[in-house]
């Protein structure tokens, strides 16, 4: 479950968004490209309206790569439909919708502050999203299939630091090492550092490995350019799903 938190610290908010040869490894397991993705993006906190503009570009990109839109679902903290508000009883609706038959690829985008050690801040509910209830509530609709799980935040690295999130057929792709804040939330940003680079990098048809390294080169690119700290994005691919492409 969300686990509930007290307070978030001001300073996580400000922060930023905060001998003998080993076995060789068995081979990959053969993937086929989905042939339908269903998706889930979710923008958890108002603090800035970054993490909307986020959501509602990358819905926009989805589209023109020809997922349906009916196969997208959106939850905000501040939306104004009440079933669309991002609060666990409508994220656990939204991941139980991501079922579906074989050929049917899995990808959840979610991006807000995070809270070291803890996980991604929904603000609806003022909690955090733990990385082994993400582990189960993504086991639960998408086993066995094609996953693409993206988190955008500081300190989002624990999420593939998670033995139970990086299973076989998952991409892990985070803004940030576990220990490191990420960048991009002040209120002359239209975008967070991560969400930008993400949005400029996806293209349809491209491995999910170039897209990990042309994300990670670009925030490297903006951090360096204003001096900060780098945040590290961090990746985990399943041996089953290596090979994969976008959408």
């Amino acid at each position: 479950m969300m686990l509930r938190l007290a307070a978030l610290a001001a300073a996580a908010l400000l922060a930023g968004c905060a001998g003998p040869a080993a076995p060789s490894s068995p081979p990959a397991a053969a993937v086929e490209m989905p042939l339908r993705w269903k998706v889930l993006l979710m923008a958890a906190d108002d603090a800035e309206p970054v993490f909307d503009n986020g959501v509602d570009s990358l819905r926009r990109s989805l589209v023109s790569f020809g997922v349906a839109p009916a196969d997208i679902a959106v939850l905000k903290a501040d939306a104004p439909q009440p079933d669309a508000v991002a609060t666990k009883a409508n994220f656990d609706r939204a991941m139980a919708g991501l079922a579906g038959p074989a050929g049917t690829g899995c990808f959840v985008y979610l991006t807000s502050h995070g809270v070291e050690d803890r996980g991604l801040y929904a603000a609806a509910e003022n909690a955090v999203i733990p990385p082994d209830y993400l582990a189960q509530t993504l086991d639960g609709a998408c086993a066995g299939r094609p996953t693409v799980l993206v988190t955008s935040g500081c300190y989002s690295g624990i999420y593939t630091a998670t033995p139970a999130l990086t299973t076989p057929d998952r991409i892990v792709l985070t803004a940030a090492r576990a220990d490191r804040p990420s960048f991009g939330c002040g209120t002359g940003d239209r975008y967070t550092y991560y969400d930008q680079c993400f949005l400029d990098s996806l293209k349809r048809g491209a491995a999910w490995t170039a897209i990990a390294a042309d994300i990670s080169g670009c925030v490297a690119r903006r951090e360096k350019a204003k001096g900060f700290q780098p945040s590290q994005p961090q990746s985990a691919f399943g041996r089953n799903v290596a090979g994969l492409t976008a959408f």
